[in-house]
C-alpha cells in the first residue's frame, strides 16, 4: 500500500504533517510526496528520510511541458493527480492499492475500513455532503459549483477498470484542468461526477469521519469523548479532518471563506483541533516553508489590459460629462 500526496515547496510543512500522522496510525505505509516544484538547495529534503519526494517532471509525462504552460499553480498541481497514480502502478508491479491525500489532511485513525472497502471495489471516493438540509443550504451550494465528491481524498486498487478509468481521467486533466466554474469545469474535481457513470466498482463513502471539513459543517459536528475525535456521536470516529484554508494563528478553522459561521468564536468544539494542528505546522517548519515562493513557472493570465482598458473608459466617461 502506498500514500501520496501532491504540492509545491510552500506547502511541504503540509505535506509532512500527514505524512506523520499518517504513520502513527499506520506504520508501515510508504509514503511520497509528488513535488510540483524545482529541489530547492534552501530545503533539507532529508529531514524526514521515511518520505519520498519525486518531483512531477522526474515522472517521465512529455506532455507537462505544455500543460505548466497552460495552467496557473492549483491547475496544475490537480492535473498530475492521475498521472502520479499512473506511474505508481508502473513502477511497482506488485502494489495493488494507492491512496492520494492532500497535504493540509490529518489523520486521527487508520486505514482498516478502507482496504476493506478496496477489497471489493476499484475506486473509493468520499461526498463533499452525506444530508440534505431542510431548505437550500451553503453546502450544497458549494458542492454543486466544485463537485459532488471532494477530491483530496482518493483511494484506487489495481484493476483493468481502474486503468481505464485513470487513462480517462489523465486526458481530461490534460487539457481540462481548469478553474472555470461558469462552464461547469472545477480542476481535477467536477470530471469525477461522471466517473460513476462510466465507470464500475466505485464506493462512495458515506462516513462523516472521513473528509470532515468546512464545506460539510451544517451536517457533521465534532465531538470530544476521553480525548477521541467524533462526529455527531461516537457512531462516527473521526478518521480524517480536512484543514483546507488553514493558517495558523487565525481566529477561523478556515480562509477561504470570511464569514464568521467558520470562528472558533462560532465553532469552539474545533479551537482545540485547530490549535493542535497549527502546533504541528510549526513543529515542521511552516514558517520557514511557506514564505517560499514556488520555482516552477505557472500560467499568469494577462490582466494588464483589462486594468489599464477600465482606466481609459473611467477617463472617456469623465471627459464627456
Amino acid at each position: 500500500m502506498l500514500v501520496f500526496t501532491i504540492c509545491s515547496n510552500n506547502y511541504l510543512a503540509q505535506a509532512y504533517t500527514l505524512a506523520e500522522s499518517v504513520r502513527i496510525v499506520n506504520p508501515e505505509i510508504h509514503f511520497v510526496v509528488g513535488l510540483v516544484d524545482l529541489i530547492n538547495p534552501k530545503i533539507d529534503y532529508q529531514k524526514y528520510p521515511s518520505v519520498e519526494v519525486i518531483p512531477c517532471f522526474d515522472l517521465g509525462y512529455p506532455e507537462f511541458e505544455g500543460m505548466l504552460a497552460r495552467y496557473n499553480v492549483i491547475e496544475f498541481n490537480t492535473a498530475v493527480k492521475p498521472y502520479y497514480f499512473d506511474f505508481f502502478f508502473n513502477r511497482e508491479p506488485n502494489l495493488d492499492r494507492i491512496y492520494y491525500v492532500d497535504p493540509d489532511i490529518f489523520f486521527y485513525r487508520g486505514f482498516e475500513q478502507l482496504e476493506i472497502i478496496l477489497d471489493k471495489n476499484n475506486i473509493v471516493l468520499t461526498p463533499m455532503i452525506t444530508d440534505p438540509g431542510q431548505t437550500s443550504q451553503f453546502d450544497e451550494l458549494v458542492s454543486l459549483r466544485h463537485g459532488m465528491f471532494n477530491l483530496g481524498f482518493i483511494g484506487i486498487k489495481r484493476s483493468a477498470e481502474s486503468q481505464r478509468f485513470l487513462d480517462w481521467w489523465m486526458t481530461r486533466l490534460r487539457d481540462y484542468c481548469l478553474i472555470d466554474k461558469p462552464r461547469g469545469i472545477f480542476v481535477d474535481q467536477k470530471w469525477i461526477d461522471l466517473a460513476p457513470l462510466f465507470f464500475e466498482g466505485i464506493h462512495v463513502l458515506k462516513h462523516k469521519g472521513y473528509n470532515m471539513a468546512w464545506w460539510n459543517f451544517n451536517d457533521r459536528k465534532l465531538v470530544e469523548v476521553d480525548g477521541d475525535y467524533y462526529v455527531n456521536s461516537e457512531s462516527y470516529p473521526l478518521i480524517f479532518f480536512h484543514f483546507s484554508g488553514f493558517k495558523p494563528g487565525s481566529s477561523s478553522i478556515t480562509g477561504r471563506s470570511a464569514n464568521n459561521r467558520f470562528s472558533y468564536d462560532s465553532l469552539p468544539e474545533l479551537r482545540v483541533l485547530g490549535q493542535k494542528y497549527a502546533a504541528e505546522l510549526l513543529k515542521n517548519d511552516y514558517d520557514f516553508l511557506s514564505a517560499i515562493e514556488p520555482s516552477l513557472v505557472f500560467y499568469t493570465p494577462k490582466v494588464t489590459f483589462k486594468i489599464n482598458l477600465k482606466r481609459n473608459l473611467k477617463r472617456v466617461f469623465r471627459f464627456l460629462k
